[in-house]
């Protein structure tokens, strides 16, 4: 009898074990992410495959296919590549990855923090007369979070359509959330990716980190900032940051739309009404929306920043709050670094989530060799995002450089070819270097074999950090 009871336990465990690796090879294509989910699933079968179908199956990708075909949605043919695009300083590497010519006319105006980026941000709201389209990773439910929700409302009154886009984990770093504030004053809201238990759903992956702000489809503000006192420099917030936004105007503003409509009906939202009204092209920028998600089937954010990487001449400057670069991408910084580009990277003294700062510093010494410069910007919080390459190109977004971001999150990174732009970045990007601090290779050898070993030890968690 108990033979029997073990036989069978053990058939179970083979047919569980063999099913959920079998998934795991032929959907797991970060290889690290694989070998360790196969570990655990051969080490642990049922908890393993347990585990693996709660946090490790990607279901966005078959939701998105479905609700594609539910609306007829019909895949972007390929433009032709024009000679604009050509010609444009590393206009091709965004093209080749995204089917898109550089798109001219834009004006781009940049914002320095909560205090500069909010004011015409809701200046934008009180102007809107017929439709304001938001979305935010946080959205905190504090001083500035009930303004921009009193803003909004006022804009439903009289007639605007409004719809606010929340990411399910981010509303929820502030207690109680802006849900409660949304539904008080009528708002149309979606939360991306809600957490439950049945069909269980709280991955905090696959997360909406997009920042949007369209309205009357003519003005777009995106870049790295959220809604909340966070991003007030001189605010109360414990927890403020420095950061960077941007204002678009002209035909890039379509795509913005298109991204958000796309996003809003995933979320369970109606259909925005069809495209139209966008505002004439009259600016000297030209720009590209590159949206990235685990929804697709290309990582086409990374793949654009390792083109442009490689397509650099004289420099790559950077600034990101969070810096894990994956191999590849840091073979690209490596090779930009030996061949004579200047190579800077600007990341937070102190970050706020320690695991992506120790797993940095166990493979630093490599970049750092390769003669890539690293510099620690002190608090408050270095949360800007720009990569700034050449004379005339720049990538400006949500996105951090990471394996969550480029990975695991949605994502959004517009290019930016326009001189003026470039300057400005680059002039803040010097502004901001005299009070940060270089790591150097004696300081990494300083560190005691502890801490080398928790630094190790940080970087196997590397695909999910």
């Amino acid at each position: 009898m108990w033979l029997e009871y073990l036989l069978s336990l053990i058939s179970l465990y083979l047919v569980v074990a063999i099913a959920a690796g079998a998934h795991v090879l032929l959907n797991v294509r970060n290889s690290r992410a694989a070998f360790g989910w196969l570990g655990l699933i051969i080490v642990f079968p049922i908890a393993g495959a347990l585990l693996y179908a709660l946090f490790g199956v990607n279901r966005v990708r078959r939701k998105a296919r479905r609700i594609l075909q539910e609306i007829g949605h019909e895949p972007e043919s390929r433009e032709t590549l024009e000679p604009a695009t050509a010609a444009a300083p590393l206009g091709l590497p965004g093209f080749r990855v995204t089917g898109r010519n550089l798109q001219p006319g834009n004006r781009v105006t940049t914002y320095y923090n909560g205090e500069e980026a909010y004011p015409p941000m809701l200046e934008a709201i009180d102007s809107a007369q017929r439709e304001i389209l938001l979305s935010s990773y946080i959205f905190d439910r504090d001083a500035t979070g009930r303004r921009f929700i009193e803003r909004l409302a006022a804009a439903r009154e009289r007639g605007c359509k409004v719809c606010v886009l929340v990411d399910d984990v981010g509303i929820r770093y502030s207690f109680p959330t802006i849900i409660r504030e949304l539904k008080a004053h009528d708002l149309a809201f979606r939360r991306f990716m809600p957490l439950r238990l049945i069909p269980p759903s709280f991955s905090i992956n696959l997360r909406t980190h997009r920042k949007l702000l369209i309205t009357d489809r003519a003005v777009t503000f995106a870049g790295g900032m959220n809604i909340g006192d966070r991003q007030l420099l001189e605010g109360p917030s414990p927890h403020r940051a420095s950061d960077l936004h941007f204002r678009f105007a002209g035909p890039v503003t379509a795509d913005c739309v298109q991204l958000f409509s796309d996003d809003w009906r995933f979320a369970g939202g109606e259909p925005l009404d069809p495209l139209e009204g966008y505002p004439s092209a009259d600016g000297s920028a030209q720009c590209r929306l590159i949206s990235d998600g685990p929804d697709e089937t290309l990582d086409s954010l990374m793949l654009v920043i390792m083109g442009a990487l490689s397509s650099a001449q004289r420099r790559v400057w950077i600034m990101t709050p969070y810096f894990l670069p994956e191999r590849q991408m840091m073979g690209c910084l490596q090779a930009a670094a030996l061949s004579g580009v200047d190579v800077q990277v600007v990341i937070p003294e102190k970050n706020n989530w320690p695991l992506v700062q120790w797993a940095l510093q166990h493979n630093m010494a490599e970049l750092l060799q390769a003669g890539v410069r690293i510099w620690q910007r002190p608090p408050p919080f270095a949360h800007s995002k720009c990569l700034i390459i050449d004379d005339d190109y720049a990538l400006v977004g949500s996105s951090n450089l990471d394996p969550r971001s480029l990975r695991l999150n949605f994502e959004l990174g517009i290019e930016v070819v326009d001189p003026g732009l470039n300057a400005a970045l680059s002039a803040h990007f010097d502004s901001v270097l005299p009070g940060c601090r270089a790591f150097t290779p004696e300081r990494l050898a300083d560190r005691s074999a502890l801490l080398r070993l928790r630094d190790g030890a940080a970087a196997l968690f590397s695909p999910y950090l």
